[in-house]
């Protein structure tokens, strides 16, 4: 038998974890574990309670994150062994560096659209095609746009370029991945001379400009099989415009898609083939493995019915409460598809939405989600929102379990839920007083 002690100053809390009880709140079946070790005080019943039995898990789709102004665009088809197909588009605004002072005997040469990348998801084998449509309803930098929301929807279907390329990973002499790669796409005359023709007083500020135009949707087409999905690096994604003028060598003049540009993501899932595809959306059948993908992909729900027993505790102080999920590091392939760094644990709300528990408040480093290699899991502090449900401020309503990197990552896990030999794990240890 281990005992472990916690003082706190003043004696007010003196709490030992012992052998592992099953969770029941404190007016479950308990074992009284403390003596009363300061004179005149009743305080000292120290329990020690860690739950796996009842904790149920179930593969939910995530579609309805927020995606505007991503860090980068992830674009390109990928077919994932496990998680289905992944085709991912974006929409955007190209804004003006400064006035271009176009000549009006200027002659258009091209114009090209360019979109640079380091890093790849996926193989670097299987080549992908690439559709541009110009945007003739504008998009909002102000508005906040959800994964559901579907960007070709502002263009008129009229394709005005198109390019085959197959995704590339190169590194430098020094074996880092520092070799940029770029995807390039000639656009139809038609857009090019509408740029270089412009009247100036379309061209007289970014207002201006993206009133007369509004952008493009650079869409990838989805692949049946293989794959791969690359960063495109979202601020140095620029149109190159190449023109000259009587004899003179070519000129050029670009416009670049920047932080101050509006920048939507488009992500379609096809969970045909996908390991979980007939227990997907459904709590009738649990099953042993639970899966958390990105780019608005899925997500876990997460229900403890236990906790609602320590609503109804009295005389109970919470010391800690973590809950802690293990990766099955064989199933998610870790070394060809790397896992996310951290999971973010939410809290569902009446409304059915999301928040974060207080917990998160404090810092992140106590709040916890961050991938320990060590023993393959990720491990959440939840002990001021247990502390809530005790004091009836919070209702025990579940969590949501999602990548702390929703729109700007393709790193993906599979779990092991509570049906599994490592199932997800509840341990508290608390404080029973008079």
């Amino acid at each position: 038998m281990i005992h472990k002690y916690f003082f706190k100053p003043g004696g007010v809390v003196i709490a030992l974890a012992l052998t592992l009880l099953m969770l029941g709140g404190c007016k479950k079946n308990d074992e009284s574990l403390g003596l009363d070790l300061l004179p005149g005080s009743n305080l000292l019943n120290a329990r020690y309670s860690n739950e796996t039995g009842t904790i149920s898990s179930y593969t939910f789709t995530d579609n309805k994150i927020r995606v505007d102004k991503p860090g980068f665009n992830i674009f390109g088809s990928f077919n994932d062994p496990l998680f289905g197909r992944t085709t991912a588009s974006f929409a955007a605004q190209f804004r003006l560096p400064y006035y271009p002072s176009y000549s009006q005997n200027a002659v258009l040469d091209s114009a090209v659209l360019s979109l640079v990348y380091r890093k790849v998801y996926g193989d670097t084998i299987t080549p992908q095609q690439v559709k541009v449509y110009k945007l003739v309803e504008p998009l909002n930098f102000d508005a906040q746009y959800l994964s559901s929301f579907d960007p070709k929807t502002l263009t008129n279907d009229t394709v005005v370029g198109m390019a085959d390329f197959t995704p590339k990973f190169r590194t430098d002499s020094t074996g880092q991945d520092t070799i940029v790669q770029e995807i390039a796409v000639r656009l139809n005359d038609e857009v090019g001379n509408q740029l270089l023709h412009a009247d100036s007083l379309d061209m007289v500020n970014n207002e201006a400009f993206l009133n007369f135009f509004k952008g493009l949707y650079v869409e990838s087409q989805p692949l049946q099989s293989g794959g791969g999905l690359v960063f495109l690096k979202a601020h140095a994604s620029l149109l190159h415009l190449y023109y000259h003028v009587a004899d003179t060598d070519s000129l050029s003049f670009y416009y670049q898609l920047t932080t101050n540009s509006a920048d939507v993501p488009y992500f379609e899932h096809d969970y045909t083939n996908a390991w979980f595809a007939d227990h997907l959306n459904q709590e009738d059948v649990e099953d042993s493995l639970i899966f958390v993908q990105p780019t608005g992909g899925t997500k876990v729900k997460i229900d403890v019915p236990s906790l609602d027993s320590w609503a109804d505790s009295t005389n109970c102080m919470i010391n800690k409460a973590t809950l802690t999920f293990h990766a099955d590091t064989t199933m998610s392939d870790f070394r060809q598809y790397p896992m996310p760094n951290q999971l973010f644990l939410k809290i569902i709300k009446e409304d059915g939405s999301e928040a974060f528990p207080i917990d998160s408040q404090l810092s992140l480093s106590y709040y916890g989600g961050v991938y320990n290699s060590t023993d393959a899991t990720y491990t959440f502090n939840i002990t001021q929102h247990l502390q809530a449900i005790l004091d009836g401020t919070v209702q025990n309503l579940g969590f949501y379990l999602v990548s702390a990197t929703r729109k700007e990552s393709a790193d993906r896990v599979v779990l092991k839920g509570s049906k599994s030999s490592q199932p997800i794990q509840l341990e508290v240890n608390y404080t029973r007083y008079k």
